[in-house]
């Protein structure tokens, strides 16, 4: 007797499986999501900024809070249900919520790699930039492979068993909600931007020639009700505009380009304000209208710390000469102020308004200025603030990163040795005879 189309479909779907192949799925597929995700939610800035990148091309009005709740709520989702699949946990639920996310993102996707409104999807944050049709091709190739586990993940038991399963899930939960509220109040905790610390923001001399600097010219690209245009810094647009990137035109390179760079009436003048052998401090506004009025106390303060120590504070902020003034006005800033690329400014710090510590030019750290109070700057000796106020962020990742790990390790092996299991039983055994124990409600009003 012939058999049927149906039961040679799943034969030839079974011989696909094998334990092995299930394991390695699961590793890979949520090893991206786990990349994808912890990328995103280390900064949730960037995630901020992407996104409307998106909403401005597409011209939609949504309230930045409800933005930042999507740029928290992205990476958090792909980081969570990637560990929990990573790990064969929740084997159906996890699968079915990220082929459900899969279906959103592979049309989006396909319309970011034929229209490429904007330079990149933003899939690993700044980790790692990849084209847009890479970006649609990779996500083609991660829904056939949730497929496959839609199929076949539940036959493969995980590392927990099914009543654990929970107690993980919310411990990576809680890693990666302080993650991101760390990089979004103080600093991502790693810096994947040109400007990390470490990072030299002197302007090199091209291999001596001091003229080379003068030689690059910029174009500035403008957006405006859908209608892209190209300006130089001499006749820049008004705050109706949208700045959308900037390129090298005539002489000069893309290396000097990609470096720091203030230009003013046309020329670069990044080496007169970064001093090369002293402390500064460099103060960042990416939207002087959007900034905190109250800082300017603070501000004032630890330009006051600065100067006292023989260095020097520098604001750069995005805003025309009109900007500069009324914020000298209400601030009474005795600090220089300059007009630079809003990228630029985002790339430096990340936050309505940063400060950035520098040593003879080199970048040392950065953060908020939200996450400094007034009391902490007036009332800490002067030669202790600056340790005070150095957010170490490599050395909280790796304390985070390991208390997190060595409890989920801990409760994995407790898990599989059987003590949890005896635990399990025990509570349940108790709970049951203190149920029957009791009197019903019936028999207590008898």
């Amino acid at each position: 007797m012939p058999s049927s189309p149906s039961s040679n479909l799943l034969s030839r779907l079974n011989a696909l499986y094998h334990p092995a192949m299930v394991w390695t799925v699961r590793v890979v597929i949520g090893a991206v999501f786990v990349v994808s995700g912890f990328a995103k939610s280390i900064d949730p800035w960037g995630s901020y900024y992407k996104i409307y990148e998106y909403l401005d091309v597409w011209g939609w009005d949504i309230p930045s809070a409800l933005v930042v709740l999507a740029a928290f709520a992205l990476g958090g989702f792909e980081f969570v249900w990637g560990c929990l699949l990573l790990l064969g946990c929740y084997r159906r639920v996890a699968v079915w919520l990220l082929l459900l996310m899969m279906a959103f993102m592979l049309p989006l996707t396909l319309y970011i790699a034929v229209a490429d409104p904007v330079a990149d999807c933003g899939c690993f944050g700044d980790f790692w930039i990849i084209s847009n049709t890479a970006t649609f091709l990779k996500n083609i190739i991660i829904t056939q492979l949730l497929l496959y586990l839609a199929v076949f993940n539940r036959r493969v038991d995980g590392l927990f068993f099914p009543y654990v399963q929970w107690v993980v899930g919310g411990l990576v939960t809680l890693y990666i909600v302080i993650i991101s509220m760390v990089g979004f109040n103080v600093q991502p905790l790693i810096d994947f931007r040109r400007f990390e610390p470490g990072v030299s923001l002197m302007p090199s001399d091209n291999d001596g020639d001091e003229d080379s600097e003068m030689d690059v010219d910029y174009e500035f690209i403008y957006e405006k009700d859908g209608r892209e245009q190209s300006f130089t810094i001499d006749n820049l647009p008004d705050s109706t505009w949208t700045f959308v990137d900037r390129r090298v035109i005539g002489g000069g390179s893309e290396e000097l380009a990609d470096g720091f760079s203030v230009i003013a009436d046309g020329e670069d003048i990044a080496a007169d304000i970064i001093s090369p052998d002293s402390e500064q401090f460099l103060v960042t506004v990416p939207d002087m209208r959007g900034v905190d009025l109250s800082y300017t106390y603070l501000l004032n303060e630890l330009n006051k710390f600065i100067t006292g120590r023989g260095g020097s504070m520098v604001a750069i902020v995005n805003g025309d000469d009109d900007d500069i003034e009324w914020w000298r006005d209400v601030s009474m800033a005795s600090y220089p102020i300059y007009s630079a690329e809003p990228t630029m400014i985002k790339e430096l710090a990340r936050g309505r308004a940063a400060i950035v510590y520098l040593k003879d030019g080199v970048v040392e750290w950065k953060r908020t200025l939200s996450s400094i109070s007034y009391p902490t700057v007036t009332g800490t000796p002067a030669g202790e603030l600056l340790s005070v106020l150095d957010p170490e962020p490599t050395y909280y990742l790796y304390l985070l990163s390991i208390t997190f790990a060595g409890i989920i390790f801990i409760t994995m092996v407790l898990d599989r040795s059987g003590r949890l299991v005896a635990w399990h039983i025990r509570y349940h055994r108790r709970r049951k005879q203190r149920w029957k124990k009791e009197p019903n409600s019936d028999e207590a009003q008898l």
